[in-house]
């Protein structure tokens, strides 16, 4: 009987890790930006999307909490981000876009009144703050052709 209830109580605990993360909190970004599932497929030979067939290319476009950019780092890589700034990010100017020199994203939103933080665009690190969280990256898959899915499923 002694070993049975041993049993039962390791079953237990090595279920406890599976029960938790399935009925665990929703998933949140830092600065409590929303988290806003996103999936998402392109075809970047459509003209909308000319932008993307070079390296170095971007687009923006609606989804996420205040809209994605997308940009090409290489023939085989996208990074996909979220335009909404890490910093105050109750702020509803809280935007990125492209600064002047077209490789920094700045939350310079709402007429500058944004908060100036820069952010990197091959990876959305930190460039100058105040912000302190880079920016919400998603995923990305291309075929290596024409087809990319951005998502964050």
């Amino acid at each position: 009987m002694e070993r049975k209830k041993h049993i039962i109580n390791l079953g237990f605990i090595l279920l406890l890790p599976v029960i938790l993360s399935l009925t665990g909190c929703q998933r949140q970004y830092p600065v409590n930006i929303p988290f806003v599932r996103f999936d998402y497929t392109i075809n970047i030979l459509d003209p909308y999307y000319a932008n993307l067939q070079g390296v170095g290319g971007s687009v923006f476009i609606e989804g996420g909490s205040r809209g994605i950019l997308i940009y090409r780092v290489s023939i085989e890589q996208f990074n996909a981000y979220e335009r909404h700034c890490t910093y105050n990010s109750d702020d509803p100017c809280g935007k990125v876009s492209f600064d002047q020199s077209g490789i920094v994203l700045v939350d310079d939103d709402c007429g500058s009144s944004g908060c100036g933080s820069k952010f990197n665009v091959i990876d959305g690190s930190i460039v100058n703050g105040p912000a302190q969280y880079p920016l919400i990256q998603y995923n990305t898959q291309f075929d290596g052709q024409a087809i990319l899915r951005v998502f964050n499923l």
